[in-house]
């Protein structure tokens, strides 16, 4: 074939977008076209055209995911209980005592104790403040940082404002993205495992082992620290069942006071050892994106108005990005309709690629958001009365 790129990307256009073939990938986009046409340096061509055909990049599952390395909660040393932790809500459970669901707060610092307390799913920002002060505030004082997920509840402007008059730092997590309080999750696992176990025949009793749970939680030696959240903050373990001996070696005061000393000193270290463990498992090459670069947009968790997210595309986009946050953090510009926070983790982008093979990229804009209402395109205007 002649030296000539417009014709060259017409054939492989023709090859590959046409139904009979279905967008193939680098190499068998190359052998149909190789059936028919050669020239020099075909293959090159070909794999950059691939590589920017746009309904390829927005259909195909991503099989290499954008790669970020792991970003764990710094442990503060020395810190109080509960003075950083961590709230969720677990919902939908069978109505219980007119409560249908679950407040759970975490510490985090190095003693990892919770507080289960059962709410209503329709609980609002205020009503979840007073549970707060009821179950956290009265019993360990006001927290200094609470981290949450993107619930409309903690976002309120109530519950930020609430914030701010107690001097309480509230961060929240990227959108579709919980790993960012991976503990928490990992304890509202734990709980639903418990109630499963206990509750599975008589599932309304739910709340009455909610207590039993959290004493079970507490009681119960961490992986990570070699200790329970109790023995780390009393310096024993309280019974769980009747013992069947008599305890007699009871330590001085002092001798307490060291042990709980010791204790809480190789509670950090182990920490900090986790930590690094983590790091060193999850070690992985960063990629970055910059400020005005185009990305796609992981399309499973946004609620588009196609009739099956079975057929629908996989990725959305692709969006510019408008601020660089953080080494994992990044704000897209989205479509003004599209009500959702636009601050996105780099494991939810994959980068958006042009060349030269394939040509311009003339993209269609991005569909509507669909909140549970129908949404209706105007086709034409056939009638109109000017405002005088």
């Amino acid at each position: 074939m002649l030296d000539d790129t417009d014709l060259r990307r017409k054939v492989i256009r023709a090859v590959h977008k046409t139904p009979g073939v279905g967008h193939p990938g680098q190499w068998n986009t190359l052998e149909q076209v190789q059936r028919d046409f050669w020239w020099l340096v075909m293959a090159k061509f070909v794999k950059g055209f691939v590589d920017g055909c746009i309904p390829c990049q927005q259909s195909k599952v991503n099989t290499h995911p954008t790669k970020t390395p792991i970003q764990p909660l710094q442990p503060t040393p020395n810190s109080f209980l509960f003075q950083t932790c961590t709230m969720d809500l677990i919902t939908d459970l069978p109505e219980c005592d007119g409560m249908d669901s679950i407040l759970v707060v975490v510490d985090h610092s190095s003693m990892k104790r919770v507080i289960f307390t059962p709410c209503m799913k329709k609980s609002d920002a205020m009503e979840i403040a007073e549970l707060l002060i009821q179950h956290l505030y009265k019993r360990f004082g006001l927290p200094d940082h609470i981290i949450s997920d993107r619930d409309p509840r903690f976002a309120a402007e109530v519950f930020q404002e609430m914030g701010k008059k107690l001097s309480i730092r509230h961060s929240m997590s990227m959108a579709f993205h919980p790993q960012t309080d991976g503990e928490t999750e990992q304890v509202n696992q734990e709980i639903k495992v418990y109630l499963h176990i206990f509750c599975s025949k008589e599932q309304t009793r739910w709340k009455e082992y909610l207590l039993l749970a959290e004493f079970a939680h507490n009681n119960r030696t961490h992986s990570v620290l070699k200790n329970s959240p109790f023995f780390m903050m009393m310096g024993y373990h309280p019974r769980a069942i009747p013992t069947v001996f008599e305890w007699t070696n009871i330590p001085s005061v002092e001798e307490h006071l060291q042990e709980l000393k010791r204790v809480r000193k190789e509670t950090k270290s182990l920490l900090e050892l986790a930590q690094q463990k983590m790091l060193r498992r999850e070690k992985r090459e960063l990629e970055t994106y910059n400020v005005s670069q185009k990305v796609w947009l992981e399309g499973k968790n946004l609620t588009i108005g196609y009739l099956t997210k079975k057929l629908a595309p996989k990725q959305e986009g692709p969006f510019e990005i408008l601020e660089v946050l953080g080494p994992v953090t990044y704000q897209l510009k989205l479509p003004h309709q599209w009500k959702i926070h636009p601050v996105f983790h780099a494991a939810l982008l994959m980068p958006f690629k042009e060349t030269e093979a394939y040509g311009p990229s003339f993209m269609e804009p991005p569909p509507d958001l669909i909140e549970g209402f129908k949404e209706y395109k105007v086709e034409a205007i056939i009638g109109h009365r000017p405002k005088k």
